[in-house]
């Protein structure tokens, strides 16, 4: 795998750049966690099938690509043992500015390129990183393609997404431990405004985004003190214990034990057969 930055031009619309290529013969089917990243992925190996949130099965073949809106429960991604390919891990805010689409129409779900950006867009892109002699060209490319559609503002509310995104990273700051009421109310604004905002250009409701990140903090903490789950998931504000499994399952498909002696190192992912 291998990592890069996107841009500084590019600053608060992409988190980080991915390239990847796993051969593998211990499983072909993991769950993907949810997280506060729209993904974007150009397909440059073997064909895949994505089964998102909402029950949909979307195959992706070769020289093909696909893009994940925010979810309130894990995907499924299967290959044949092998995959090779580009990831992108935009923000909210970047991908409200890069699909031009409200982010509420990618909750839940997962939608090939070509019905994204259009054919034209679409394969010119993956033409373009197909042409790419090697990882740090591709990451060139991508900060090129991005950069370019990312300019024009004619379709986008700016003002929206730079509320939404100031409201989003104050949730993130208290990695979800904070009252949707005090913070509609300190932007100014109603619960049911702020709840809009965030349809539109965060694709999830304000409580849910806060809920995601908490379990994600409770998942950092666990890989840094496993034995510590229980205690670190009622610090972090669950109720009970009920209440932390009831997430678990439902945000990963595995109990709190299955996770632990599952997932992989350096990935969100979890192997599932």
């Amino acid at each position: 795998m291998a990592f890069a930055s996107a841009h500084p031009r590019l600053a608060g619309m992409v988190d980080t750049y991915i390239g990847y290529d796993e051969r593998n013969t211990a499983f072909t089917r993991r769950h993907e966690l949810p997280g506060l990243n729209v993904v974007m992925i150009v397909n440059l190996g073997d064909p895949i099938t994505i089964v998102d949130t909402a029950g949909f099965v979307i195959p992706v073949g070769t020289s093909c690509g696909f893009a994940a809106g925010l979810s309130d429960a894990y995907a499924i991604s299967e290959s044949g043992g092998s995959q090779r390919g580009l990831q992108v891990m935009f923000t909210p805010q970047g991908a409200r500015r890069f699909f031009r689409l409200p982010m509420q129409d990618l909750t839940n779900r997962v939608f090939l390129l070509p019905d994204l950006l259009g054919p034209a867009a679409a394969w010119r892109l993956i033409e373009d990183l197909q042409a790419a002699n090697d990882w740090d060209a591709c990451f060139a490319r991508l900060d090129a393609a991005i950069a370019a559609r990312t300019a024009s503002h004619e379709t986008v509310d700016l003002a929206g997404i730079r509320a939404a995104d100031w409201a989003l990273r104050q949730i993130a700051r208290r990695n979800g431990a904070m009252s949707i009421a005090a913070l509609a109310e300190e932007m100014g604004c109603s619960r049911k405004h702020l709840a809009a905002q965030f349809r539109e250009h965060v694709g999830l409701a304000p409580k849910t985004v806060a809920g995601l990140l908490r379990f994600r903090h409770v998942l950092s903490l666990i890989d840094a003190a496993p034995t510590r789950w229980t205690e670190l998931a009622l610090e972090a504000g669950y109720y009970d214990q009920a209440h932390f499994n009831r997430d678990f399952r439902r945000l990963t498909g595995r109990t709190p034990g299955d996770y632990l002696a599952a997932r992989l190192q350096g990935q969100v992912g979890l192997p599932v057969d």
